[in-house]
């Protein structure tokens, strides 16, 4: 009882001074009695009471305070819970909990701002006893009235005082309230890790987010808006719908009624107590119960939270506005920063999925934060764009809170948008304003995942704006503006921001600010004097470092290795951790579970590859639309390619244009105004795509005219007005007569608004011009006034203006006029005195902010409702630390413009540092996602700014730059690629600056960027500077230098500090650490800096070497890399070695040498295996400079190396003996004696000593080239000599050597050679014979030494000869097409055998090497002809090309081994063999058959002949028609000369002939009888030249006299082909070997010659047109051809005939049918001969008939009976010709013969044998046949001999 006496003594202070108050009196002393009587229990609390309510009414101050204290601590004590006997109430009803009226009661003692001060303060702590209590909590409605009367008090108290306590006293009590809802979340939590299934509600996320949205009549009783349920998906969203429409239901919340929890000491840790009767639950804590008692302090936090919403969305006047001490200004702080606060300290209840509340129309769960959204939103909205500064800072604060910890749930880019980026873009935005929200974007920088997550849900959704990136462009734009300011003002800035450090905004309180009306005054600017511009552009650049910083921490999970960075930003949890924008880590007490908790919105999968996909399809759409507002027709092409229209229907190009708000306005107008009927189709369907249904006509003119703007031509605005009027009758057919109404009404509309707002109109309509105009429109009717003038009124009040061009005017800054008159205008100014215009100007663009926001939030709403169930919830979640690449890539053009600028223009060292780090970071970035263009941008900026070009201007910030440049060298080294060319660049320039700075002449160390221009050396392309880097047109920029002494002391200290000294040590050191590709870069790099360096240097006697003194190291440190790497790095090393070594300066020469030198000594020591070849590669810059040096010193310093090597390191070498042949290969060709000696000194010694080892390291070959080119250098013949004698001396040597598998022919061996051959793809023979007879074949084929030559061709046949029986036919094969038959290539290189027969050296080489090589190549075939009789036709082809040649003597001579080759062996070949020999000779009769001599006049110009085949195809089919191809003009020529005098100065083109069986008369179709009627005399006579047939010279053109030629050369090589048959057959072992078959054959090409000879001799006409036209200088004709074939043919029949042997005699009826009318005709021809004409006729067919006179005097007894009658009136007509001795002696033998055989005389047969010789044998014609060919050897057309006297009878 003790400690209630505060009671007693209250009481009794209330009964003293209850005065008159008998109720109060009596009712005192009722309690007090009832305190003495209850000593050791309590009272009725009812008794206690009822004086202390009845006391508060009194009115008196000291009854009330007394009153007010004692009801407070007995709350407090919680003794209004006690067991009371409750009345009821007057009216009947059950009375309200004690509590409830307690609270009452001390609110009803507040009787607004006249309520005395003592009273005030003691209902704030009653109230605040009341809410406090941790016993007895109270609920709902009796909570609000406590936190709404402490509110009441705040505001209207006038003591500031008790302001201040009630203000916080508010922030206590709704403090209290979240902290027990987040004690009973932390409650509900562990019930669930304690495997208590908790209920539904508590884990049920609200996924409809709006499907459940109801119409609400709430503070501010507006209603609803149904849900439009046909709008767009996708469309954008404003403000205003946040009023009317909520994602939960509370509408039958209310305020609830008033609940008690009482929290009791015995284990049941709650129980509820209402009127509802809640403690009949309370006997069990069931899951049900205790989420029952959850809801209670979730529904109390609820409705404190809408409550404050609520408040602050109040509208103000703007007199209200910028009364700061005001009430409703107050109201509306004091809410939003309750707002705040709670926000701020207990994030963890909005955020958590256990924090659940019960919709009450649907009774389902809904997360807490989905219910307090729509409050939330229309509180931001209606303040976010305030016009007062205090309002705007705490709606950025709460709009932080939501981007940090809300951005899932809410979709702020409509608050960014909208608001806050819209407030950057405006002009006339306060600074103070900007400069908040830049702050705003500061911290949203500092926080890497919500950077990547704006970029995915924002820029990567074609339905929203790119966020991210115009925030960066943004913050760009503001750090690059140029502010006037003072380095006194820098500084300041510098030190006031220097104490609040970055991390300033988590440090500020979590409590509201004063808020009284004494202490509301503005904040104490903290800047002082420095201008809000400069303020923001730092923040701006401190931002876009942070934003770098916070991409490249994101990305650092990707990082195989943290390069310097890991420290500088917090350690970014890991995907699988909750997501950092519901991880409140500003509070403790948030509680957490390990089980995963779903977030709050359902997460898509993270996936970089399609949302970078849909991100490059929603920039193909940003091009499109670019492309459409500059060229309309262009942007729609693009757009339907890329199908973001899905056809080119006029619907759906319509229906675009209509939805793309970014669309230009201006070009949907001219595009759909256009006359083209398409334009017309579309323009249609867009009008029709509009609903003017129930629309007012100007609402829907407005909706119609805010579509597009109206094109300027009239005839387009025609055309908009009558399909406007035509869909407005549609949706509204009784609104006018017709549709010419609301035609002329538009356009009436239109001229008004543009009279009315019109600046250039000075004279405005009136209402009564406007009603004029009017009259009679309505189908002669007139419209009623009213409706006319209430347009009027409408049009005036309100422009018909594009929402975009008022927009852009208010971004601007301009006003629009707002006079219409003169007067007005006056009126309008005097009453701007004393106004602050622009102020209003941005007061009333706040208010369309607002309203524009909320209408956008409406239709996003709307188009979430319409999609969630198909798309659910978009906001992605990010996980991968891929997407900072992409980000980067798009943004990366602002932080470079933005930190290159500042570089470049400030001075202030913190700027400059802070622009740095940013560089460094944005390289770092740039490096790891391998991205070229900004990493070369970024580096090649910092190498600039570095300014090591201009020793003498360096600055502090230069220094700055390169330390970052050797910064990023080492930390960044594999990703630098391309880059690494500036690093080095910079490198070699701190080199020449610390050279400088130490005394060096400047002179002497030339710049090394001035590389790209010095003069390139001729012939020798550079490709150093290929890549430019950027901003290199100002690095050159002229400066003014002070002289070697004129760089500065701290910057010369600065270069040579330790600090840099080791950061460029470490840089090349580390190089051994670099991967496999990056140590490419770095090599490529080096050495193109080291170019560079002596390009400029060159021409000093000291060039510079420092980079190719660390291209040395560089190779030292890598040595131990694997051989694959190095062979990549030496490629690019080696190659410069190659070119440094070729340099013109002596010096460098040398040390390059001296330095590869060492490098090979140390690569040697390093063993290389069998089957590598490094060292080979490694030594190729020797051979290199030794192939392309002049200067003998330095061939010979290479020479001293090598043997150096061979010295120090022979037997380490493996590989490399390739490269040191091909050292000493050069060297061989060298026109200094002293280096060929030198180098074939030690070829013969390595030779010599390392013959075993050569072979053994597959250098072989190269050996045997090396010597080959000591033998083909003709300058030392006696050097060559000793080359070739050594070449022929390897190859015993190499059979004896161990080492080659040729040595010992075991199995084994063989067995290896196979395997070897099956591994290196070679067999043994091609490894090692091939390379040794190559090298003979090259010397031969290009030796120019004759004696040289000569040996080498010996050698060559006779190691064939002596070893090839060991070579196998595949090894043949090979030496056939690569050796033997290219020595004879140059006969198939028909212009090269035609130029080269002009030369002295071919006719040698003709006449010495081919000639002897085609008779060693018979040799060769007899000699082994088993291995090689399958190559015949090789062979037979070979010779016939030599035969087809132009070239007289080379076809003698290929005839003549034709007859070796068939003489030699004839005993040999098979009847296969001579198939093929057979075939031979068909092919080459039928190619020189001279078809064309019977179609050369027919044509009248050129034509083609084809030069005589180069060889032959067997296989191909054998006509003349095949003889038709394009000619050769170059190679028509014979002999070099021309027969005709006459070439004309044009050539006419060659046209192919295409003879046919009709045109040619082919001899092989024609009628040997027909052609044997034929008379020859006339023929014959017509042939001799008379006076009547001369005529003038024939003009013959150079390309027919070419032609004619041709066919000459095919009549002598015909000759020469049956000349060769002839002598062949007179051999008797060929005779007697060849087939009768083949025989056959052989005489039938003979036959056709002759026939075709024939034919061609009796064709007159033909003859005498082709002397006409300059053929030949006399009429041609083919008589030894005639005479030839025919006597060759006779000869071979008579021999057949008399031939006994068995497969003759199966033949001998064919031979004689042909062999008799042969003879026949052949005798009756010569006796028509004309013995004075026909003179030359006549010798050449006298002895063809001898040997037929003789044949047939030989012939059997019986054949020769039977032909008798036939053959002798022919001889008695010989008997009256001129005879010869041979000729009278052939008749006389037949003459015997006939008289023996046909008259029976005997002993008359004596004559005849003895006059034939062979006992009646036919062959008396062998001895004298040959007289029938008069072809002279030595004929080549030498002096001006007709060639026809080759081939022709007469001359």
């Amino acid at each position: 009882m003790s400690s209630f006496a505060f009671v007693v003594s209250a009481l009794d202070r209330i009964a003293q001074h209850a005065g008159r108050n008998k109720q109060l009196t009596e009712l005192a002393e009722k309690a007090l009695a009832a305190l003495k009587e209850n000593d050791q229990d309590l009272p009725d609390p009812e008794v206690v009471f009822a004086p202390l309510q009845l006391a508060t009414k009194t009115g008196t101050v000291p009854l009330t305070t007394t009153a007010l204290d004692c009801i407070g601590k007995l709350i407090s004590y919680s003794y209004f819970t006690a067991p009371s006997a409750r009345a009821p109430s007057q009216d009947g009803s059950e009375q309200a909990p004690l509590i409830e009226r307690a609270i009452d009661t001390i609110c009803d003692c507040f009787q607004g701002e006249g309520t005395p001060g003592e009273i005030q303060v003691q209902i704030v702590k009653s109230l605040l006893a009341a809410v406090l209590n941790d016993k007895i909590i109270v609920h709902g409605a009796g909570l609000l009235k406590a936190v709404r009367q402490v509110y009441n008090i705040f505001l209207l108290s006038r003591i500031t005082s008790n302001q201040q306590i009630a203000q916080g006293t508010l922030t206590q009590m709704v403090g209290t309230v979240f902290e027990r809802v987040k004690t009973r979340i932390h409650m509900r939590e562990a019930r669930a890790q304690l495997g208590q299934k908790p209920s539904h509600s508590s884990l049920t996320i609200d996924r409809s987010d709006d499907q459940d949205i109801q119409t609400e009549k709430g503070d501010n009783d507006e209603g609803a808006t149904p849900l439009d349920e046909k709008s767009e998906a996708g469309a954008k969203l404003t403000l205003k719908d946040l009023e009317h429409r909520k994602s939960f239901d509370d509408s039958h919340m209310g305020d609830g009624p008033t609940m008690v929890s009482q929290v009791k000491p015995a284990k049941k840790s709650t129980r509820s107590v209402s009127e509802q009767s809640l403690a009949e639950a309370a006997h069990e804590d069931t899951p049900e119960a205790l989420d029952a008692e959850d809801e209670a302090y979730i529904r109390d936090a609820y409705l404190i939270f809408r409550s404050f919403c609520n408040l602050s969305t109040k509208v103000l006047t703007p007199e209200q506005l910028y009364d700061m001490r005001g009430q409703g200004m107050r109201s509306k702080l004091i809410s939003l920063h309750i707002v705040h606060t709670l926000l701020n300290n207990n994030i963890g209840v909005f955020t958590s999925p256990f924090c659940t509340i019960t919709n009450t129309k649907s009774n389902e769960p809904t997360s807490f934060l989905q219910a307090i959204k729509y409050y939330l939103c229309l509180s931001i909205t209606r303040n976010g764009a305030s016009s007062v500064d205090r309002v705007f800072d705490v709606c950025c604060e709460i709009f932080w809170l939501m981007i940090k910890y809300l951005r899932a749930p809410f979709k702020i880019e409509v608050f960014l948008n909208e608001i806050y980026l819209a407030l950057l873009a405006r002009k006339n935005a306060p600074l103070s304003q900007k400069l908040a929200f830049v702050g705003i974007l500061r911290r949203l920088c500092d926080d890497p995942r919500a950077l990547v997550e704006m970029y995915l849900n924002y820029d990567c959704d074609r339905n929203v704006d790119n966020i991210l990136q115009r925030i960066v462009e943004d913050l760009s734009k503001f750090a690059t503006a140029t502010i006037p300011i003072t380095p006194m003002q820098e500084q300041q800035y510098e030190d006031s921001h220097a104490k609040n450090g970055a991390g300033e905004w988590q440090l500020k309180s979590v409590l509201p600010p004063p808020l009284t009306a004494a202490m509301i005054t503005n904040p104490h600017d903290t800047d002082g004097d420095v201008p809000k511009e400069y303020a923001i552009k730092r923040v701006a650049i401190d931002s876009l470092v942070e934003t770098l910083r916070s991409l490249l921490h994101w990305s650092e999970p990707g990082r195989p290795e943290l390069n310097g960075g890991g420290g500088e930003v917090e350690r970014r949890p890991s995907s699988d951790e909750i997501r950092e924008s519901i991880d409140p880590s500003m509070s403790e007490n948030v509680p957490r579970i390990d089980t995963p908790i779903p977030p709050s919105t359902p997460v898509i999968d993270d996936d970089p590859d399609q949302l970078e996909k849909e991100k490059a399809r929603k920039t193909a759409l940003s091009n499109a639309i670019k492309i459409f507002n500059y060229k309309p027709k262009n942007g729609i092409k693009l757009l339907l390619r890329d199908g973001f229209i899905p056809s080119d229907k006029p619907e759906d190009i319509a229906q675009f244009l209509l939805r793309e708000d970014r669309l230009d306005k201006a070009q949907i107008g001219e595009y759909l105004g256009e006359g083209d009927q398409k334009n017309i189709d579309i323009m249609h369907a867009f009008v029709d795509l509009m609903d003017f249904r129930k629309k007012r006509f100007v609402e829907a003119l407005r909706e119609f005219l805010q579509s597009f703007r109206l094109p300027g031509e009239a005839q387009k605005i025609d055309r908009f007005m009558l399909k406007f009027a035509n869909r407005y009758m549609t949706g509204n057919p009784n609104a006018f007569a017709n549709a010419d109404t609301p035609y002329v009404l538009a356009y009436s509309v239109i001229m008004l608004n543009t009279d009315l707002h019109s600046s250039q109109v000075v004279k405005r309509m009136t209402k009564a011009d406007f009603i004029k105009n009017n009259r009679g429109i309505n189908d002669n009717a007139d419209l009623p006034d009213e409706y006319l003038l209430g347009i009027y009124d409408d049009i005036q009040s309100n422009e018909i203006v594009l929402k975009s061009e008022r927009e852009a005017a208010a971004l601007a800054g301009t006003l629009p006029a707002q006079s219409t008159s003169i007067a007005a205008g006056f009126g309008q100014a005097f009453s701007n005195v004393g106004r602050d215009l622009q102020r209003e100007a941005y007061v009333q663009q706040s208010e369309e902010i607002a309203l524009r926001s909320e209408q956008l939030f409406r239709d996003l709403y709307r188009s979430q409702r319409k999609n969630a169930s198909k798309a659910g919830t978009k906001f992605i979640p990010a996980t991968s630390f891929k997407h900072v690449g992409p980000i980067f890539d798009v943004t990366w053009m602002s932080f470079f413009s933005a930190l290159s600028g500042l570089m470049q223009g400030t001075h202030n060292l913190t700027v400059n540092k802070l622009c740095l780090e940013g560089m460094k970071l944005a390289t770092r970035i740039a490096c790891f996602f391998d991205l070229a263009t900004p990493r070369e941008a970024f580096i090649s900026v910092l190498k600039n700014i570095a300014n090591l070009n201009n020793p003498q201007e360096m600055q502090a910030k230069n220094v700055e730059a390169l330390k970052v440049i050797l910064e990023l060298g080492q930390t960044e080294g594999n990703r630098l690629r391309e880059s690494w060319k500036d690093v080095l660049l910079c490198i070699s320039q701190l080199d020449r600056l610390q050279l400088i700075s130490g005394g060096v002449d400047e002179s002497a160390v030339p710049d090394v960027s001035k590389a790209r221009f010095v003069p390139q050396p001729a012939g020798r392309p550079d490709t150093a500077d290929s890549r430019k880097s950027t901003s290199s047109s100002k690095k050159n920029r002229p400066r003014a230098h002070t002289g070697p002494q004129g760089v500065s002391l701290e910057i010369a200290l600065e270069s040579r500090s330790d600090e840099v000294i080791k950061s460029v040590d470490r840089i090349f050191t580390n190089s051994a650490n670099l991967s496999r590709e990056a140590i490419v870069h770095f090599a490529r790099a080096l050495t193109e800096v080291s170019w560079d360096e002596i390009r400029v240097s060159g021409s000093n006697e000291s060039p510079r070497t420092y980079s190719l003194q660390k291209i040395v190291e560089i190779s030292s440190y890598n040595m131990t890399r694997v051989r694959f790497e190095w062979t990549h790095i030496w490629d690019v090393l080696g190659e410069h070695f190659n070119r440094v070594g070729c340099h013109a300066n002596y010096t460098i020469v040398v040390f390059a040498l001296d330095a590869l030198r060492q490098l090979s000594m140390r690569f040697m020591d390093i063993e290389e295996l069998a089957g590598f070849k490094f060292q080979k590669d490694f030594l190729k810059p020797f051979e290199h400079v030794m192939s392309n040096s002049s200067d003998n010193r330095v061939k010979d310093m290479i020479l001293h190396c090598l043997v150096q090597m061979i010295q120090a390191r022979g037997e380490n070498i493996r590989s490399g003996w390739r490269t040191m042949f091909g050292v000493f290969t050069v060297a061989a060709r060298d026109p200094s004696e002293n280096i060929v000696n030198l180098a074939y000194e030690h070829v013969i010694q390595v030779y010599k000593t390392r013959f075993g080892v050569i072979i053994s390291q597959g250098a072989f070959t190269d050996l045997i080239v090396c010597l080959t080119e000591f033998s083909k250098n003709m300058k030392f013949q006696k050097k060559s000599l000793q080359a070739m004698e050594t070449l022929k001396s390897i190859i015993p040597a190499m059979l004896r050597a161990p080492e080659c598998p040729l040595s010992h022919r075991t199995k084994k061996l063989e067995s290896d050679a196979l395997v070897m051959e099956q591994q290196r793809g070679t067999s043994v023979e091609e490894g090692f014979w091939f390379p040794v007879l190559f090298a003979f074949h090259d010397v031969l084929m290009t030796g120019e030494d004759l004696e040289v030559r000569s040996n080498a061709l010996n050698y060559f046949f006779e190691s064939l000869l002596r070893y090839g029986g060991d070579f196998p036919s595949e090894f043949w094969d090979i030496l056939w097409r690569q050796q033997l038959y290219p020595i004879f290539m140059v006969l198939r290189s028909r212009p090269e055998m035609t130029n080269a027969l002009n030369h002295e050296e071919l006719s040698v080489w003709l006449s010495t090497t081919m000639i002897q090589a085609l008779r060693n190549m018979i040799t060769l075939f007899t000699h082994y002809f088993d291995a090689l009789e399958y190559m015949l036709d090789r062979f037979l082809e070979l010779l016939a090309l030599c035969i087809c040649q132009e070239n007289d003597t080379i076809a003698r001579i290929g005839s003549n081994c034709l007859q070796q080759l068939i003489l030699q062996n004839v005993t040999k070949f098979t009847p296969e063999h001579w198939s093929k020999i057979v075939g031979a000779f068909c092919e080459l009769f039928e190619r020189t058959t001279a078809y064309q001599l019977f179609s050369a006049t027919t044509i009248n110009s050129t034509a083609s002949l084809s030069p005589p085949p180069n060889g032959l195809d067997f296989g191909a089919a054998l006509s003349p028609t095949s003889e038709a191809h394009p000619v050769d003009e170059k190679s028509l020529k014979i002999n070099g000369t021309e027969s005709n005098g006459h070439v004309s100065d044009t050539e006419v083109p060659p046209i192919v002939v295409e003879s046919s069986p009709e045109t040619d008369a082919s001899p092989a179709s024609a009628n040997p009888s027909a052609m044997a009627a034929t008379p020859i005399t006339p023929q014959l006579e017509e042939f001799k030249p008379t006076n009547t047939l001369q005529q003038q010279p024939v003009v013959v053109t150079a390309a027919r006299r070419k032609f004619f030629n041709r066919i000459i050369s095919r009549c002598v090589l015909q000759l020469l082909m049956i000349e060769t048959v002839n002598e062949l057959f007179s051999n008797d072992a060929v005779y007697a070997q060849i087939p009768s078959a083949e025989l056959l054959r052989l005489m039938a090409l003979l036959k056709k010659s002759f026939l075709f000879a024939k034919r061609f001799n009796a064709d007159k006409e033909l003859r005498m047109r082709l002397w006409r036209e300059g053929f030949m200088k006399q009429p041609p004709n083919l008589l030894k051809q005639e005479s030839g074939s025919a006597a060759t043919y006779v000869a071979i029949l008579f021999r057949m005939f008399g031939d006994k042997s068995p497969q003759r005699q199966d033949s001998k009826g064919d031979v004689e049918a042909a062999l008799v009318p042969l003879c026949q005709d052949i005798i009756r021809g010569y006796i028509t001969l004309d013995e004075e004409s026909q003179h030359r006729n006549i010798v050449a067919w006298r002895p063809v008939v001898v040997d037929v006179l003789e044949g047939f005097a030989g012939f059997p007894e019986e054949s020769f009976r039977e032909h008798i009658k036939n053959f002798y009136p022919l001889v008695v007509e010989l008997l009256g010709k001129e005879l010869g001795s041979e000729l009278r002696g052939a008749l006389l033998g037949v003459l015997r013969r006939v008289g023996e055989v046909g008259l029976g005389i005997e002993n008359m047969g004596l004559c005849t044998a003895g006059l034939n010789g062979e006992g009646g044998q036919v062959g008396g014609h062998h001895g004298r046949s040959h007289s029938v060919f008069s072809v002279q050897a030595g004929h080549q057309g030498d002096g001006g001999e007709d060639p026809s006297s080759r081939f022709m009878g007469r001359g």
